[in-house]
């Protein structure tokens, strides 16, 4: 059992499931690499149950099992991790064939993601506990869901902090890159190509899934779309009639956005450029847009660089408010976890006002809700998006 400290029990009670080293009393012995363990207050009264970690600076992440359950009982306590992302499996069974399905701390599954992309599945395991129980993880995943691909993406840099090696491993299959359909609501999904082993993230950007298509009903005309990748927003754009110009500083990542383009019976320009430079030299030009889309990448990594990270967002929005023709529209995201919802805001709105735009708040929008939020842990809410109207 894992006792807190006053403060640690606190935390626990105000409902973050993250208690760090300095706000718990160590056992001697600690417990086995990756156990899930009872956590009580000070005085010995049970708290719930929780992952251990016996190298991170986040020593315990709260885990939502039954009250109940023996505390000396591994096996049930293994067997009840796994209920827990059979849950979460089963809660996004309406969801489209790209979804992610389970999404660490949010579905009560610290440091594991779980991403389906068509017949094809890329995991992390970015915890001690979540790599302990990695086999018998696959083992699930494969009995539930049948995969003809399936990838293990632990090359994410937290997994150091567990005590984990980087590693990138094809579980199954033959070929890393999957086609699957991509896209939400009316329109017909989109074939897009995502290499599990080499994509983002886990091999593409799951959590804007609804936003694509939500964004090309907002925007129309001639749509100029910033930090494109491999062009989610554009081919979203496209298909619904806009103009559509990507804009990444990667042609590699262009030359994938046009092999989807082309694989749609889509046409999208591209330019390969820095955002900063090409807006800078649109406005010297003189150039207009019905819409523009920024989703770059996150300018706030750690709290360190909050503030060159809001210059870096106040700057983007600033010149794209200057390009926008009169009733034009703006959609607009931040994905920095260190940048609450109301800084960005507050941004967005002192580079309207220095661009002397009347601006309109359409829509405030999030995370796909494949990508849930902890009410309790702010942390939790990273990507934030707004949609917006300027005269």
């Amino acid at each position: 059992m894992i006792r807190l400290t006053r403060k640690g029990a606190l935390r626990w009670r105000a409902g973050h499931p993250w208690i760090f080293r300095p706000d718990i009393v160590v056992p001697d012995p600690e417990p086995e690499f990756g156990a899930i363990v009872a956590v009580a207050t000070p005085d010995g009264r049970k708290l719930g149950f929780a992952c251990w970690s016996n190298t991170s600076l986040i020593a315990v992440r709260g885990l939502p099992l039954p009250y109940d359950l023996d505390p000396n009982n591994t096996e049930a306590l293994d067997e009840a991790w796994l209920a827990l992302v059979d849950a979460s499996i089963a809660r996004r069974s309406h969801r489209p064939p790209c979804t992610r399905l389970v999404n660490g701390d949010s579905d009560g599954l610290p440091g594991l993601i779980i991403d389906r992309y068509g017949d094809g599945i890329s995991v992390q395991t970015l915890t001690q506990t979540a790599d302990r129980l990695k086999d018998r993880l696959l083992d699930r995943i494969q009995d539930r869901l049948n995969p003809a691909v399936m990838v293990l993406r632990n090359d994410v840099k937290v997994r150091a902090l567990e005590g984990l090696e980087i590693e990138k491993v094809l579980v199954m299959g033959q070929d890393p890159v999957v086609v699957a359909d991509f896209g939400v609501g009316t329109a017909p999904p989109l074939k897009v190509a995502f290499d599990l082993m080499e994509g983002q993230k886990t091999g593409g950007f799951l959590d804007q899934q609804d936003n694509r298509f939500a964004a090309a009903q907002f925007l129309h005309g001639e749509v100029l779309d910033c930090f494109s990748y491999d062009g989610g927003f554009s081919l979203a754009l496209a298909q619904a009639g806009r103009k559509v110009t990507a804009v990444d500083v990667s042609e590699p990542a262009l030359a994938r956005l046009r092999e989807n383009a082309e694989r749609n019976g889509l046409t999208v320009e591209t330019a390969c450029d820095n955002v900063f430079d090409l807006l800078r030299a649109a406005e010297s030009d003189g150039r207009k847009f019905d819409g523009i889309v920024l989703d770059p990448p996150a300018f706030c990594p750690n709290r360190k660089a909050i503030e060159p990270g809001r210059r870096a967002y106040k700057e983007i929005n600033l010149r794209a408010f200057k390009l926008l023709r009169p009733g034009g529209r703006l959609v607009t995201w931040t994905c920095s976890a260190h940048m609450q919802r109301a800084d960005f805001e507050k941004v967005v709105a002192e580079a309207a006002a220095d661009a002397g735009r009347f601006v309109r708040v359409i829509e405030r929008r999030s995370a796909s809700p494949d990508h849930p939020t902890l009410i309790t842990v702010p942390e939790t809410d990273y990507l934030k998006g707004l949609h917006l109207e300027v005269q």
